[in-house]
Parts: C-alpha cells; sequence; structure tokens
C-alpha cells in the first residue's frame, strides 16, 4: 500500500508536468461548461430536449469526453510506454512490483475523473441549472461510468503492446463514445434503432443514465446493464491477456 501511494503520487507530479494532458481533459470540458453557463439561453429548458436545458443535456456528453480522453487514450499509452521501455520489467526486481504501478495508475485516472465529473455536476447548480437533490444519484452513476470507461481503456492497455497504437486506437474509440454521448447531434433527436444501439456502448449508456437522472426520471435498466458488461468484461480481458514486457 505504502508503494503505490508513493507510485500515485509520483504520476501525478508526472502528470501535471504535461499540460496538454491538463488542458485537454481538464480544462477544456470545465471551460466549455463554463461559457455556456454564462449564456442566459443555455440554462433555460427547452422542449425540444426533453425539458432539460442545453447546460443539462451537453453535461454528460462532457463527462463522457473527459472520462475517455484520460481512460481511452491517455492511460493506455502511459501503460504502454513503461512496458516499452523495459520498466514495468526492471520494476520487478524492486519491492515495489509492478502491479503496485498499474494500480496507482488505474487509482490516479478514476480519481481524476471523477473529480472533473463532479465539477461538471455541482458547477452548473451556482446558476440556478439543475437539482442539488439530484446529486447524490448522479454522483453515484458517475462511479459507474468512469469505472466502466477505466475498464475499456485497461482492455486496450493490456490487448495492444505499441503506446502510439494504443492510443491511436484508443482516440478513435473516445471519437466514436462522443457521438453516441450527443456530442454532434443531440440524443433526444436520435432515431429510435440509433438509440438501442448507443445505449449498448459505454457513451451512450453513461449519456442515457445521466440525462435521465438529471431529469429526474427513472433510470433505464438497458444502459445501467451495457455500464456492468463493459465493466466486467473489460477487467476480465485485461486481467486474462495483460503482459509485464
Amino acid at each position: 500500500m505504502h508503494a503505490t501511494i508513493a507510485l500515485f503520487r509520483n504520476e501525478l507530479r508526472l502528470l501535471l508536468r504535461n499540460p496538454a494532458v491538463v488542458i485537454w481533459t481538464i480544462l477544456i470540458p470545465i471551460a466549455a461548461l463554463v461559457v455556456m453557463c454564462l449564456i442566459p439561453g443555455a440554462r433555460e429548458p427547452l422542449p425540444n430536449f426533453g425539458g432539460l436545458s442545453v447546460i443539462e443535456s451537453y453535461q454528460p456528453t462532457l463527462i463522457v469526453f473527459a472520462a475517455t480522453m484520460l481512460a481511452l487514450q491517455m492511460m493506455p499509452m502511459f501503460i504502454g510506454q513503461y512496458r516499452e521501455l523495459g520498466f514495468l520489467r526492471r520494476l520487478r526486481t524492486t519491492p515495489a512490483h509492478p502491479r503496485d504501478l498499474l494500480a496507482a495508475i488505474l487509482a490516479l485516472i478514476l480519481t481524476i475523473s471523477l473529480v472533473v465529473g463532479l465539477v461538471l455536476l455541482t458547477f452548473p447548480l451556482l446558476f440556478g441549472v439543475g437539482v442539488m437533490g439530484r446529486l447524490a444519484l448522479q454522483s453515484l452513476l458517475l462511479v459507474l461510468v468512469a469505472t466502466s470507461f477505466l475498464a475499456v481503456g485497461s482492455m486496450l492497455a493490456a490487448v495492444i503492446a505499441n503506446p502510439r497504437v494504443a492510443a491511436g486506437v484508443g482516440a478513435a474509440l473516445a471519437a466514436i463514445m462522443w457521438f453516441f454521448a450527443g456530442m454532434w447531434f443531440p440524443r433526444v433527436l436520435f432515431p429510435g434503432w440509433l438509440a438501442t444501439i448507443s445505449d449498448w456502448t459505454p457513451g451512450g449508456a453513461a449519456a442515457s443514465v445521466l440525462g435521465a437522472a438529471a431529469a429526474g426520471q427513472p433510470i433505464a435498466a438497458q444502459p445501467l446493464i451495457a455500464l456492468g458488461l463493459w465493466t466486467v468484461g473489460g477487467f476480465s480481458i485485461a486481467t486474462r491477456s495483460f503482459r509485464w514486457e
């Protein structure tokens, strides 16, 4: 545990020294939400958006954006680089086992995803957007959403050895998740068949449960099952396939 904590702190310092990672995964989604909160029209409920405001409609999309950038692109690249440089192999000769490093990286990515997600959920409340009483449910769903993307990212890190290829595949998958989360085309305007397909993907399922929680609607079983399956399946494949070298 002491080794994992020390490695966690070290990985956090290394991450903060990379401004591109911080800007793209943390500052951009928060800045986008802040700008929308400053626009009065974006705070008003819209019938075409199911009674939600523009801010509430795009909250899940911004959360998916941050989570996918971290879990699907950055994490597989970091782990792949450590493996390619032989750092994981050399670490096995020290008291700190490579599993400690992997645990530290997973914990760091999950922590940042949750912190950014909570900021995105709570900041609009300052402008009267959203309901404070729904924040607890949204936070619980946020944990499930972040964990599911972490599982998919772990799977990519396990099955793709080359860090550049892993980052490229992760970026492509992230873009697909953004589409299903409604980044370029609002989910409320999806035709029925596309909405059904979307809810079986991590991005679509995440947007579905977070959007329903924001609107005070019952959470559908299908997207919850999808997130659970992606979480269990991703971590299972990662555990079976991961190689230290």
